[in-house]
């Protein structure tokens, strides 16, 4: 199901740090947008919030914009690694939550991650909703 792919892509972020931000090291993402693409051209647009969730917008394999909010983001490892549970899909399987390391990147940057799952994706992170 592409749309459980791109959920797995939401699990393949490395998001910024700046100075000023230290204290919370997703600061750098909630008025901004992280994109992220497969080796299959795959992408999502991912928007955080401070509370601790995130809303994914993807497209589905025809083609049509598909709006998936609901996810929720944890921090561990004092803040080294992100981790990402999407939300389930109606009738479909459980969500699974996947964890990536934490770097320090500002608006404008791309760079690419590997997750927990063994999956591999660019990643970068741009101005604005």
């Amino acid at each position: 199901m592409r749309i459980a792919t791109m959920m797995l892509a939401a699990a393949a972020l490395s998001l910024g740090v700046t100075a000023a931000s230290a204290d919370d090291p997703m600061a750098n993402t909630y008025a901004n947008t992280v994109v992220t693409k497969d080796s299959k051209g795959m992408s999502a647009n991912l928007m955080f919030s401070q509370d601790g969730t995130y809303t994914l917008k993807a497209t589905d394999p025809n083609g049509q914009p598909v709006l998936i909010a609901g996810n929720k983001w944890a921090l561990k490892d004092d803040g080294k690694t992100i981790c990402l549970t999407p939300a389930a899909p109606p009738n479909g399987p459980p969500a699974q939550t996947t964890c990536s390391p934490l770097q320090a990147h500002n608006v404008g940057d791309a760079w690419s991650v590997t997750n927990d799952q063994g999956q591999t994706f660019n990643v970068s992170l741009t101005a604005g909703r």
